[in-house]
């Protein structure tokens, strides 16, 4: 157990040094500034959307940290739509506003104890200005991602806080607690009416546990009494055009949208939810808003949700606490975020699963991949994108290494086969070799053989010459005696004469 403990600490110590350890909180730093307008700029200090101060075509603010230290955040809430615009610093040009990001977070790359804003258009509108210096920011800093490329699921709310008041749990219950990527598209805006609702909207959403911004139809915020009533006071051609454009943008997997009766009765709800009903049809079809399946493609939602929806029912289970966001449950993180819509705070609507406006209850108004079955569960039969790049990549790095064992085999087998070719020619060598030594043996037998015969041939010829020249000596010596014989066989027979 001590050398498991002092094990651990080593561990902790090395992670310590080589990682820089726990990234510190950041310090929020006072800050004043110099504007090229004249004024001090102060109603950008107070943290209220409320105030904000104009500014017109390449005016600038130069902001300067009070106590000269450093900073390397900023963060800026605008007061009105945002172009693109430099910030200017001694180290750096940072090209800024390029997401439109109307509460916008900036990382300097070096620190700096002043910077410049460079406005990019007439009636450029400031509500605060933060610096901080260099480690994790508050929680209510807001760092946006762009809108998703694909969206698991999305919300199609007729204003700001409809997405909380009666899609409120969907948020946190499967973007906080799950994986899914989640998308508002809003239908209306409110530039022209109250537009603290702008700011109000995205505090709601961050509240929520949503990071991808969202988009806006760019409707006017007009009440409306009835249906009847909505369709006098918009176009419902471009709502549908609106919608589609956003199902072809996002594909999503999921759509959520208003109850067809507009919840408790309004007008705009209900065309919105009549526009959701048409446009997931009219996404399939290139022939209709053809701009925008030129630009997308088409595509066919597989499900798509109405709050309170009469039939396919289901109701979410809202209460279940989501670790990763303090361990709230998805009904009081919705609550909470409905607090951020301050301007809104008049009205009687609050945030529940057991009333009548429950944002628990939705039903299946349209699927391609069958009904629900558990009841409570709107992903049911579904597997969200990174699921499936997921299953993707396992499945790719499974071919791979498919792909990777058969060249291997295939290596191993060339590799094989070059070895059996080398062994056959080795082989083929040592039989020619060897053959060649038998025929060089059996040459050399048949010469020994040869020279063996004409040594027998030379000894059997010098046995003759010599027997022969025996015979002709003993003929010769025969002969001679012959002749003495004869002569005196002949000197004999005169004597006897």
């Amino acid at each position: 157990m001590i050398k498991k403990i002092i094990w651990n600490g080593i561990l902790l110590i090395t992670f310590f040094f080589f990682s820089g350890g726990i990234r510190s909180e950041a310090e929020e730093l006072s800050l004043s500034f110099t504007l090229s307008t004249g004024g001090d700029g102060a109603s950008m200090k107070d943290g209220s959307h409320n105030t904000s101060v104009s500014f017109h075509k390449d005016s600038t603010i130069t902001i300067t940290s009070d106590d000269g230290v450093p900073f390397t955040q900023l963060y800026i809430i605008w007061d009105s739509p945002v172009a693109e615009w430099t910030l200017h610093t001694d180290q750096e040009d940072i090209l800024c506003g390029q997401n439109g990001f109307l509460h916008e977070y900036i990382a300097l790359n070096s620190p700096a104890s002043s910077a410049v804003i460079h406005i990019p258009m007439d009636n450029t509108r400031i509500s605060d200005i933060r610096i901080f210096s260099e480690g994790v920011l508050p929680e209510d800093v807001q760092i946006w991602n762009p809108p998703c490329e694909k969206a698991d699921i999305m919300l199609i709310p007729a204003h700001a806080d409809d997405e909380i008041l009666f899609f409120g749990g969907i948020i946190p219950k499967y973007g906080a607690a799950g994986e899914a990527e989640i998308q508002v598209a809003y239908m209306t805006e409110f530039w022209n009416t109250n537009r603290v609702r702008e700011h109000e909207k995205l505090d709601g959403l961050w509240a929520s546990g949503l990071k991808n911004y969202p988009v806006c139809g760019g409707f006017k915020d007009v009440y409306s009494e009835s249906l009847e009533t909505a369709l006098g006071q918009y176009s419902f051609d471009d709502a549908v055009r609106f919608v589609t454009e956003q199902i072809r943008r996002f594909q999503p997997q999921v759509i959520v949208t208003h109850d067809q009766n507009g919840e408790y009765g309004h007008g705009f709800h209900m065309l919105t939810s009549k526009a959701v009903t048409t446009a997931v049809e009219a996404a399939l079809d290139h022939n209709q808003y053809s701009n925008s399946a030129e630009l997308y493609g088409i595509w066919d939602t597989p499900k798509t949700y109405i709050h309170l929806y009469g039939e396919n029912k289901i109701r979410l289970d809202l209460r279940q606490p989501i670790e990763s966001m303090g361990g709230r449950t998805a009904l009081e993180i919705a609550a909470d975020a409905y607090k951020k819509h301050v301007s809104q705070q008049w009205c009687w609507f609050y945030v529940s699963d057991d009333y009548e406006y429950s944002c628990a209850d939705f039903g299946l108004y349209r699927t391609t991949v069958g009904n629900d079955a558990l009841g409570d569960d709107i992903f049911e039969n579904l597997k969200t994108y990174k699921a499936q790049r997921q299953e993707e990549e396992e499945r790719q790095a499974a071919e791979l290494e498919r792909i990777q064992e058969l060249e291997r085999q295939r290596l191993e087998q060339e590799e094989k086969e070059a070895q059996e070719k080398l062994e056959q020619e080795r082989l083929a060598k040592e039989q020619q070799l060897e053959e060649q030594q038998r025929l060089q043996r059996e040459k050399e037998a048949l010469q020994r053989q040869e020279y063996e015969l004409k040594l027998q041939q030379e000894k059997q010829n010098r046995l003759y010459n010599f027997v022969l020249v025996l015979l002709i000596l003993a003929g010769i010596s025969l002969t001679i005696v012959i002749i003495i014989w004869t002569r005196m066989i002949i000197k004999r027979s005169k004597r006897r004469k």
